[in-house]
């Protein structure tokens, strides 16, 4: 098997869920939390992270191949504590008390709508070195934390992403060891086996290298300084890709063998899915 029997990938604590994360990570390291950093521009809220599941457990797709002809499936259908002395920490509310992130949610909202489109969030959003999100990023948030499906973010939304975010941050910033505030490879691999996954070196560069490429593509309008590695919104965006990812997977992985049997249109419904 490619796992313990006793060993539960079901009931593990969402990695998803960053303050429930970083609370296992400092048991597991013996040392308390450090106290929050300034949020400036920057959890989960509720509802959130309940939308996700665990991570798969350390040796999930490492076990033997199985036989297929024994699988007896049914038939398939046709930021570090403290800021680096070189990068600023950005503007904005340093608590997620509703009444500070109200300005910073009404100066965003330029159409005076009410509530934030797409590209007003984005506005609000920025990482350590002043850089914008990600636009896939941003994309992403919006679909996390809009309620009811309009498109839009509405204030009591916007405060449980910038929450979100914030408890994302604790985490990012642990992993920040060289506090450069970005993820290097070696980072990313940490973090990621820290989270339960325990993937190939070449996975993990390949994945690291997929979103590492998106702020080097963006840093030619808008340089970061910095000698290169994820910036926070996109370690965020990876770590979530990566979850939907596994779900799919573990969907399809009924005896959690870690391997599965997929029709190709199967398999193209869940790609598109992903893409939405």
């Amino acid at each position: 098997m490619a796992y313990s029997q006793k060993f539960n990938p079901d009931a593990l604590p969402a990695h998803i869920e960053p303050d429930k994360a970083a609370e296992l990570l400092a048991n597991a390291q013996g040392q308390q939390r450090p106290p929050p950093p300034p949020k400036g521009g920057l959890g989960p809220a509720p509802g959130a992270a309940s939308r996700f599941h665990s991570p798969p457990p350390q040796n999930y797709g490492h076990g033997p191949r199985p036989n297929i002809n024994s699988m007896n499936r049914a038939p398939q259908h046709p930021l570090p504590p403290s800021s680096p002395a070189n990068v600023l920490p950005p503007s904005g509310p340093t608590s997620d008390d509703p009444q500070q992130l109200l300005p910073l949610f009404r100066a965003a909202n330029v159409s005076r709508s009410g509530a934030l489109s797409e590209s007003e969030l984005g506005s609000a959003l920025v990482n350590g070195d002043y850089t914008a999100f990600d636009p896939n990023t941003v994309k992403t948030m919006v679909r996390m934390f809009d309620r009811n499906g309009d498109g839009v973010i509405r204030f009591e939304e916007f405060v449980s992403l910038w929450k979100f975010l914030a408890a994302w941050r604790e985490l990012f910033d642990r992993f920040d060891e060289d506090r450069s505030g970005r993820i290097s490879l070696e980072e990313f691999e940490k973090a990621l086996t820290a989270f339960g996954y325990r993937l190939s070196r070449t996975f993990v560069r390949v994945m690291f290298s997929t979103y590492e490429s998106k702020g080097r593509r963006r840093a030619v309008v808008a340089p970061y300084s910095g000698s290169g590695g994820m910036g926070f919104d996109l370690f965020v965006q990876a770590c979530i890709s990566l979850k939907r990812m596994t779900d799919v997977f573990k969907r399809y992985d009924d005896d959690r063998d870690g391997y599965i049997t997929v029709s190709f249109e199967e398999f193209l419904t869940e790609f598109l899915q992903l893409q939405e």
